[in-house]
């Protein structure tokens, strides 16, 4: 933020909503998006606009040429109120997170824009991680919620909780700086792990509990110490391998694919972390 009182000049190039505009900075002559609270309500095309930095609470500064192209292309095609709403949703989620990478800009607006079409023909598309993104990424859909009513207040359109759920994606994708494919993909994979696990224990976890949740954050957290290679001591291996012989041996195997898949390796501090986790199940 800056100082009270600071202000600068604006050419407005387009007024996206009441709360967004696209515009040329006089002082530092580049291209930005501008969000604040009624800073885009009644402006037009060439208006100058004089803002101090105390009504603007976030500045976003065009990417690369390449992106900045696929961008303004988005705006010639799509509904400006999508453009503005999902402006609003990354300053909301910037304000929460801190700076998100700058893609997100063109794939959320996009995934909105695509998203509110499908809804208005009456094409649903369901989530299949819907209860993974709810155990995972609690905070960017707690976001995602938020980002569900003003969705509707500025396009009176409704969009479901697997809606949600992508839009958490989006966001977390961009905490990380991966594609949202690859975060499906690391989704699916501590899936994957579960289904194992279930399998073998001849159980079915309550996807919608604390059991599950509890088990899929381990199981992140451990992976991401591999894919790290941060190593931790477990101080009760030599009991837990005593007394949970059986929830060793599907750790273990559990320790074989994450290798096979990941290659990484799978410490037995780490087995021996995860057979207590699967003890608790049984």
């Amino acid at each position: 933020m800056g100082k009270l009182g600071e202000r600068k000049e604006y050419i407005v190039n387009k007024a996206l909503n009441n709360n967004v505009i696209l515009a040329f900075d006089k002082t530092k002559k580049e291209e930005v998006v501008l969000v604040g609270k009624g800073i885009g309500f009644g402006k037009k095309e060439g208006q100058v606009t004089v803002l101090s930095e105390n009504e603007i609470e976030k500045s976003f500064l065009a990417f690369d040429e390449s992106a900045k192209k696929e961008y303004y292309q988005l705006i010639s095609q799509l509904d400006s109120k999508i453009i503005g709403v999902s402006e609003e949703i990354i300053a909301m989620a910037e304000k929460e997170f801190g700076p998100l990478n700058s893609h997100i800009h063109i794939a959320l607006t996009d995934h909105i824009s695509f998203a509110i079409d499908r809804i208005k023909s009456g094409l649903e598309m369901s989530n299949p991680f819907i209860y993974e993104i709810k155990a995972l990424y609690a905070d960017e859909f707690r976001i995602g919620k938020r980002a569900e009513q003003m969705i509707k207040d500025e396009t009176g359109v409704d969009i479901s909780e697997s809606e949600v759920g992508f839009i958490a994606l989006h966001i977390h994708s961009a905490r990380q700086s991966k594609k949202v494919g690859e975060t499906i993909k690391d989704t699916k994979f501590l899936t994957d792990l579960v289904n194992i696990i279930e399998e073998e224990l001849s159980v079915n976890i309550d996807n919608t509990g604390l059991t599950y949740s509890r088990l899929i954050n381990h199981l992140r957290a451990s992976i991401s110490r591999m894919e790290e290679r941060k190593h931790i001591t477990n101080p009760l291996l030599d009991t837990i391998k005593e007394q949970f012989g059986e929830s060793y041996g599907i750790a273990t195997k559990l320790g074989k694919y994450i290798h096979k898949t990941k290659d990484v390796h799978v410490s037995d501090d780490e087995l021996g972390y995860l057979a207590l986790h699967i003890e608790r199940i049984k």
